[in-house]
């Protein structure tokens, strides 16, 4: 779903090109995606540490804008940040309940571990930022949403991932809330509305991408080896270049 939900990237910045009014080749477009990708995964290689930060950042600003810009009446300065705390609460959730088997992972990408703690002050931090913004933009009649709702799912997620392994935790999230909702919002952008129509139109268009991705993951898996200590840094670099554009 990860991969599916980002498969078409190329064929969204052909669209939003042709909302700018400006046109790129496919090859063009191909070529610099293809080259973003490759810088994103060498950090991961030359810069593990910076690499990561800036991947927890950007998946913190993706999910927030994912899950909230549907409720906004209108943008403003303050929406990066909003979105970015949202996201941030629920990954320092993750990262709070499943502290030893993270830092596992992290240990196995960058070569250190991050005290526990730490993970905590991120959790204040961002859920400090995020009630004074929610607050504010409330106030001023920008978002419209159900505050007990919205608080009923983070205490959802709080339970699911306290409950369930990390792998478990990161998917039934990421499916569920985050995902799929984003494949929907896909559809209705390149095709107007999501209909049977529509969804088999982005599945054809999309499946190549899909297919060359998991076809070349599943290539990764078999000359490295799951046991390798390489292949969680080299997958997790995968996920990460995949994500950043």
């Amino acid at each position: 779903f990860g991969i599916f939900h980002g498969a078409n990237d190329l064929k969204l910045i052909q669209a939003s090109s042709t909302h700018t009014k400006k046109k790129y080749s496919f090859l063009k477009v191909t070529s610099y995606y293809v080259l973003f990708l490759l810088i994103c995964a060498s950090l991961f290689y030359f810069l593990p540490g910076l690499a990561l930060l800036a991947f927890v950042l950007f998946s913190g600003y993706h999910f927030g804008e994912q899950h909230w810009n549907s409720k906004f009446k209108s943008q403003s300065g303050t929406t990066i940040w909003f979105y970015s705390s949202y996201g941030l609460v629920v990954l320092s959730l993750l990262f709070v309940s499943q502290a030893g088997v993270v830092n596992v992972v992290i240990q196995n990408i960058t070569g250190y571990a991050i005290p526990p703690k730490y993970y905590s002050y991120l959790l204040f931090f961002s859920g400090g930022l995020f009630a004074a913004l929610y607050i504010l933009l409330t106030k001023n009649n920008k978002v419209v949403s159900n505050w007990i709702q919205e608080m009923f799912y983070l205490a959802l997620f709080l339970i699911i991932f306290n409950t369930a392994s990390l792998l478990w935790s990161f998917a039934i999230y990421f499916i569920l809330w985050h995902s799929l909702p984003s494949l929907i919002d896909q559809i209705g952008f390149l095709y107007g509305e999501v209909t049977k129509k529509s969804v088999i139109l982005y599945l054809k268009t999309s499946f190549i991408y899909w297919a060359i991705s998991v076809i070349g993951l599943a290539l990764l898996y078999l000359i490295i080896g799951r046991e390798s200590d390489t292949f969680q840094p080299i997958l997790f670099s995968f996920f990460a270049a995949i994500t950043f554009p």
